[in-house]
């Protein structure tokens, strides 16, 4: 999959703190750039998860 750019505000994976998938975070502009598709660790759970999942332990980047 390729990388798009996601609203920073949604309550997914790819914008939570606790998640280390890869991605870049544009905090000027409030958008992230991730392939949604991929695998990262979350932090919380210790499982390995896709940054398109969602939980209700949702820290947001800042």
């Amino acid at each position: 999959m390729s990388q798009e750019f996601m609203e920073a505000g949604k309550k997914h994976c790819y914008a939570c703190i606790q998640w280390d998938g890869q991605r870049t975070y544009y905090a000027d502009k409030k958008i992230i750039k991730v392939d949604a598709g991929k695998e990262g660790t979350c932090r919380i759970t210790r499982q390995k998860i896709k940054g398109s999942g969602h939980c209700d332990q949702f820290f947001p980047l800042r």
